[in-house]
């Protein structure tokens, strides 16, 4: 993530995409065609493959339900475990 999303030609979308591109082994972004003219942008997680398809956009559903039921677990802990932080929830 620190390495490939400061390379992002977008400051927000390199940080979501660094992280997933080596959890599915894809290379994101990369070089851009428009209007006929190529633009030579770097790739996110260069090392994976180059030919994303659906299932990856499966599995990409997937890590992120699984991130969110993590981070679901970790606030509930939290809640149920600090006293202090009770009042917050």
């Amino acid at each position: 993530m620190l390495r490939d999303a400061p390379k992002h030609r977008s400051p927000n979308a390199g940080w979501p995409e660094s992280v997933l591109a080596p959890v599915l082994d894809v290379a994101l972004a990369g070089p851009r065609s428009y209007g006929g003219a190529v633009t030579d942008y770097p790739w996110v997680w260069p090392e994976g493959r180059r030919d994303p398809g659906a299932d990856d956009i499966d599995a990409a559903c997937a890590a992120l339900w699984r991130t969110w039921a993590g981070m679901l677990a970790l606030v509930t802990l939290l809640a149920l475990t600090c006293p202090t932080c009770a009042p917050l929830f």
